[in-house]
C-alpha cells in the first residue's frame, strides 16, 4: 500500500533534500545540496563549483584528530554539460566560526592547477595566517603525520531513495501496488563525486565550533553549505512563495553569509516549518534557530554524529524527516551502499 501525501506535505517534504527538476533537458537532482540552485547548473553554471555535502567528525582512528570533508560536482561529470575534476581557477574553502557569531575565524583554502594529460591536478592547501601549507596531486594523499590531505574522485557517500520519494511512497516496500518503485533503493549507489579530505589535530578547533564550506571564483562566492538541505528545502519553492521567486532566492542564499541568514532567510524557514507545526507554534521558532545560520556545529571531542557535526554514515535524511515533518514521516527507506573506512581518507573508492 502506498503511503501518499497531499500537495502541501509534498512541498514541505523537500526537507529530505531531494526532488527532481523536470524539463525539456535532462533530469537533474537536488539532494543534501546537489544542484540546489540554477546558478550551479550547465550551461550557465559549473558543477565543479557545486558543493554536494559537508562532513565534520572525530576521526574513528584517533579521537585526537578532526576530519573535514567537502564533496563537490554531483555525479562527477555524468550530467550533460558536466565536467570532471576541480575548477583550476576556483578556491575551495573550509570555514570555522570559533566564537559563535557565524563569521569565519579560521579557514583552510584549497586551490588546483590545470589537469595534465592523465587528468591529474596539483593542489595546494593553506590555512589562515600561513601557518600550514600542504601540496599534493589529486588521487594521492599527502601525509604529514597529524595532518593529512587528499583530493580526488570518490564514491558519493550521500544516500537517498529518489524514485520512491518522487512517487510519495514511504512504505519501505511493504504492500506495494503494481507500478510502484520497489524495492527501496539508494539513487546514489554507484555514483561518484569529487571530494577534499582534510585531517588535523582537533586541538586546533576546541569546543563547539561552526563549520561550513564555500566555493569562490574570481572572488565571487558561488556556493556555500553547512547543514544538509537548508537551501534545497527552505528557500523557495514552497506554497507561500510567488511563482518565479525560486531561482533568484536560491542563488542569493548561495551567495550569502551565515551571519545574515537569520535576517535574510528566517521567514522562508518559518513558512515551511509551519506547514507541519502550525502558524505561531513555538517549536517553529526553536527549530529555525537551530537551522539558521547554516553552519554545521561540531565538538570534535565527541564521537557522536549529526547534529554534532556529520559523519559519513549518518542518515541525515531520516533525522531531518522526523524533525521537520513533526513526525509525519520518519524514513525514506534508503540504506547506505558505501563501504566507508575507519582510516584516512574514510570515503569509499570511486566506482
Amino acid at each position: 500500500m502506498r503511503v501518499r501525501i497531499n500537495r502541501k506535505v509534498a512541498v514541505a517534504m523537500a526537507v529530505a533534500g531531494l526532488t527532481a527538476l523536470a524539463g525539456s533537458g535532462p533530469v537533474g537532482l537536488l539532494a543534501a545540496d546537489h544542484l540546489d540552485a540554477p546558478g550551479l547548473t550547465p550551461p550557465g553554471g559549473d558543477t565543479r563549483l557545486d558543493i554536494n555535502d559537508v562532513y565534520a567528525f572525530q576521526s574513528p582512528a584517533d579521537p585526537s584528530q578532526a576530519v573535514l570533508i567537502m564533496s563537490v560536482n554531483p555525479l562527477a561529470g555524468a550530467l550533460p554539460g558536466g565536467l570532471t575534476g576541480f575548477h583550476p581557477d576556483a578556491k575551495y574553502e573550509f570555514l570555522a566560526d570559533t566564537d559563535g557569531d557565524a563569521k569565519p575565524d579560521d579557514w583552510a583554502r584549497i586551490t588546483f592547477g590545470e589537469p595534465n594529460g592523465n587528468g591529474e591536478q596539483t593542489w595546494r592547501l593553506k590555512i589562515k595566517g600561513g601557518g600550514l601549507k600542504v601540496r599534493g596531486v589529486t588521487g594521492t594523499t599527502t601525509d604529514l603525520g597529524p595532518v593529512k590531505v587528499t583530493a580526488g574522485t570518490f564514491d558519493d557517500p550521500f544516500f537517498f531513495d529518489l524514485a520512491n520519494f518522487l512517487a510519495s511512497d514511504f512504505s519501505c516496500g511493504a504492500n506495494e501496488e503494481p507500478g510502484d518503485p520497489t524495492p527501496a533503493s539508494n539513487f546514489f549507489a554507484g555514483a561518484n563525486t569529487q571530494a577534499i579530505v582534510f585531517e588535523f589535530p582537533a586541538s586546533e578547533l576546541e569546543g563547539t565550533v561552526g563549520i561550513w564550506a564555500r566555493t569562490r571564483l574570481d572572488d565571487k562566492q558561488i556556493d556555500r553549505m553547512g547543514r544538509p538541505a537548508i537551501n534545497t528545502v527552505f528557500i523557495p519553492n514552497n506554497i507561500f512563495e510567488p511563482a518565479g521567486s525560486e531561482p533568484s532566492q536560491r542563488n542569493a542564499f548561495n551567495a550569502g553569509k551565515p551571519q545574515h541568514d537569520q535576517r535574510d532567510f528566517r521567514s522562508e524557514v518559518v513558512d515551511t516549518l509551519e506547514i507541519f507545526y502550525g502558524a505561531g507554534n513555538a517549536t517553529v521558532d526553536a527549530l529555525t534557530d537551530i537551522l539558521l545560520p547554516d553552519v554545521l556545529t561540531v565538538d570534535f571531542s565527541s564521537a557522536t554524529g549529526f547534529l554534532n557535526g556529520r559523519k559519513l554514515a549518518d542518515d541525515v535524511i531520516d533525522a531531518e524527516l522526523g524533525i521537520v515533518t513533526n513526525g509525519a514521516v520518519t524514513t525514506d527507506c534508503a540504506n547506505n551502499d558505501s563501504v566507508f573506512s575507519n582510516t584516512f581518507p574514510y570515503l569509499a573508492p570511486a566506482n
